[in-house]
């Protein structure tokens, strides 16, 4: 005998809203919480509100208690743009690196050059 709490459904009762196609259009005004803003990115909600304060990311458009909220498409602007910075800063940080450490050793082989 199952001692069960709860309603005895299938789990299909209710569809998961995520999972259904949108009508064309919906996304212009499509809006979104903090916590889907952030784990679109993959960062914490702490993150998402830090650069929200720092204007980093997109000022929310509603805002009422318990209920603040972003337009999908500036997040998803602000994650492309996110991306694109990281690329750039990634590879000019190897290539600084880079430029050392060829600095490097050539000074390395010269001064053995010089000793030997």
């Amino acid at each position: 005998m199952h001692n069960r709490l709860g309603p005895k459904t299938s789990g299909k009762a209710h569809p998961n809203p995520s999972s259904q196609s949108l009508p064309t259009g919906v996304d212009d005004v499509r809006l979104v919480d903090a916590k889907f803003s952030s784990t679109t990115g993959g960062m914490s909600l702490s993150w998402w509100y830090e650069k929200v304060a720092t204007g980093e990311a997109p000022p929310p458009v509603h805002r009422a208690p318990r209920c603040t909220r972003w337009r999908l498409t500036d997040v998803v602007e602000f994650w492309k743009r996110f991306a694109e910075k990281a690329n750039t800063e990634a590879s000019d940080t190897v290539m600084v690196t880079a430029k050392k450490a060829s600095a490097a050793a050539q000074a390395k082989r010269s001064a053995k050059a010089m000793q030997g």
